[in-house]
């Protein structure tokens, strides 16, 4: 149960985990291991050449190559490691839930990277 409580924790904190400062509300910080950060932020970029928010999703959680992926993408297929497979297996509802919560409100500034 402690196993599970320390995997959860992170995640659970990384979507609701919201404080204020003054009147701003501030998004939370996202504790991703390097391999999850790198993964996001590779594939987030490609907002730039007009990928939508869910493709952006559906390719960061994508263990294949999608057919379409060379339609428009800039940039080749990053393939997934056993480190991001881990993160998002154990989960994986809130893991697509906090990467979400990352695209949407704060890339740069919102992480603490293990």
């Amino acid at each position: 149960m402690e196993e599970l409580i320390k995997i959860f924790e992170p995640k659970f904190n990384g979507i609701y985990g919201w404080t204020t400062n003054g009147h701003e509300a501030v998004p939370p910080i996202h504790d991703f291991p390097i391999e999850v950060k790198e993964r996001v932020d590779y594939f987030a970029d490609l907002a730039d050449d007009g990928l939508t928010f869910l493709g952006i999703l559906d390719y960061i959680f994508s263990e294949e190559k999608t057919e379409d992926y060379d339609f428009g993408a800039s940039k080749p297929w990053l393939p997934m490691t056993e480190g991001f497979k881990e993160w998002v297996n154990c989960l994986h509802s809130l893991a697509q839930m906090e990467v979400a919560v990352y695209l949407l409100y704060g890339r740069s500034e919102s992480v603490a990277v293990e």
